[in-house]
């Protein structure tokens, strides 16, 4: 039997995203390919380490959570990514600092500071049904090998917190964002 750990702030935001992600799935909207949960666990020493993605898409842009374990910790924060059909390109991140970024996320989720923002360039693929990070040298979907990458759940019942609900609906509606001191 699996042993399940829950989040309270993980399970807030996976609440929020059921209201707000409509379309994860089997009726996923082709226009969006990235709009939805993407996660694979691993079972190792002790607890599964989990792995995924919280993403909303609107034409170009995406906003999401992303959540990572390792070395017994959890990490997790969010990102701005721009797309073209299957590829997608994460610009801006913040979070739990360690391997992912520097910079903590802000407690307030509007309004937006370029200071609580990493600027940073990590390819994202979606190959097959699952989505993959690249590394320095994959350029398709050829390029990854044995890489399993995160399917796409037609499911996710931890809910998103308010606050990230706040923050994802503000970086996909405001055009100001992100602000014109980050985007340099």
């Amino acid at each position: 039997m699996r042993k399940e750990r829950h989040h309270p702030s993980l399970c807030a935001a996976a609440l929020a995203l059921a209201l707000i992600l409509p379309r994860a799935g089997a009726h996923a909207d082709p226009s969006a390919p990235f709009h939805g949960v993407w996660e694979a666990c691993q079972s190792g020493k002790g607890e599964p380490a989990c792995h995924y993605f919280i993403l909303e898409q609107k034409e170009e842009r995406i906003c999401g959570l992303w959540h990572y374990s390792a070395d017994a910790r959890d990490f997790e924060g969010r990102l701005i990514a721009e797309t073209q059909g299957l590829s997608g390109r994460v610009t801006y991140n913040c979070g739990t600092p360690g391997a992912e970024t520097s910079i903590a996320c802000s407690g307030q989720a509007v309004p937006f500071a370029p200071s609580e923002w990493m600027k940073t360039d990590r390819p994202l693929l979606i190959c097959a049904g699952r989505i993959f990070e690249l590394g320095a040298r994959d350029r398709s979907c050829a390029d990854i090998g044995k890489s399993a990458g995160l399917p796409k759940l037609s499911s996710f019942t931890q809910p998103i917190s308010g606050r990230d609900r706040e923050w994802m609906n503000a970086c996909l509606n405001d055009p100001t964002y992100p602000p014109p001191k980050l985007r340099r």
